[in-house]
């Protein structure tokens, strides 16, 4: 029979076994351990610091927490090294369940080169399903890429395509409604999605090291649509979309039809939003299909003070926008 946790910390013999699943490595001078109160870890001149939960399914929750926390460190041009997380489990939880997430947050770890250096977990009837939420660490080498350094005139790219992210997760959510609307082959390949390509931009980073791109974005809530105008937000510059320019799989499309979704509004982790000069931006994009991932110029960013405009079939309107991503309407 499954063991079920008790409420609060985990058991002292549970919690030990558990944590061999953390990282081990010199820069790690106090690893986790059980009652230690932190981990000690080497660190640089400059770091980058970023924090996200989630709590939109709890499949795979591993692998989403560790995109989503080391994406937001490379939008900024960091490297991400060191994740802790915080995992609540509702009463009921089985220790096999939580021993699945910790397995997957390391696997994940690994494949993203970033050291798990442990954190707290509890059973609590404060949530209803498991949610983790995932702090990061990163360093950085150069200039911050922050999203607010845009400037008039600057190519608008973009890696993979729209609603990535929301695709797969609806993929996995409904699994019924979007086999039928997607057929077998192409639903068992939307689930891949979420390893193959990815919801990791840490190969974006790597590709595009050394080019002065002006501002870079992790396009989650919202996706693309709010990734842009939070770009031209914080640059005090309007955009211009092109939507036709824009990537969007077939696949999305068809989910998005059956649901009655915005692929421009679908999370979007796994896409990363760049802005530059455009001999720049086109040899981003040149370096991103030289590493096999995906890569296109979508717009442009226009003057102060200008609106955010999408243009189809050559009709400009407002760029349509909510802070409150597709997904929540399911």
């Amino acid at each position: 029979m499954a063991r079920v946790l008790p409420k609060g910390k985990l058991p002292t013999e549970v919690l030990e076994r558990l944590l061999a699943y953390t990282s081990t490595a010199p820069e790690l001078q106090v690893p986790a351990g059980a009652g230690e109160d932190a981990a000690v870890a080497a660190g640089a001149p400059v770091i980058v610091l970023t924090a996200d939960p989630i709590t939109f399914t709890e499949e795979r929750i591993g692998a989403y927490v560790v995109a989503v926390n080391a994406n937001d460190i490379v939008a900024m041009g960091g490297r991400p090294v060191y994740l802790t997380t915080t995992l609540l489990a509702p009463p009921g939880t089985t220790e096999a369940r939580v021993e699945e997430v910790f397995a997957d947050i390391a696997g994940a770890c690994r494949a993203a080169g970033m050291l798990w250096a442990g954190g707290h977990t509890e059973v609590t009837d404060a949530v209803s399903r498991i949610v983790v939420a995932g702090q990061a660490v990163g360093f950085l080498s150069r200039a911050p890429l922050a999203t607010g350094g845009a400037r008039p005139g600057d190519a608008i790219g973009m890696s993979k395509w729209a609603g990535l992210e929301g695709t797969t997760l609806i993929a996995r959510e409904r699994p019924a409604e979007s086999e039928a609307v997607l057929g077998g082959a192409r639903y068992h390949a939307v689930l891949d999605w979420l390893e193959r390509p990815g919801i990791s931009i840490i190969a974006e980073g790597r590709a595009l090291e050394g080019l002065e791109l002006s501002s870079g974005h992790d396009p989650t809530e919202g996706g693309i649509a709010m990734g842009v105008h939070e770009i031209a937000r914080r640059s005090g510059c309007g955009a211009l979309l092109l939507g036709d320019r824009i990537p969007v799989r077939e696949e999305t499309r068809l989910l998005c039809a059956r649901f009655g979704l915005d692929p421009l509004g679908l999370l979007g982790s796994g896409v990363f939003l760049f802005t530059a000069a455009r001999p720049v931006a086109e040899e981003a994009c040149r370096r991103l299909e030289a590493g096999g991932i995906p890569a296109a110029l979508v717009g442009e960013m226009l003057g102060k003070g200008e609106p955010v405009l999408i243009e189809r079939g050559g009709r400009r309107e407002p760029l349509a926008h909510s802070v409150q991503d597709e997904i929540i309407r399911l």
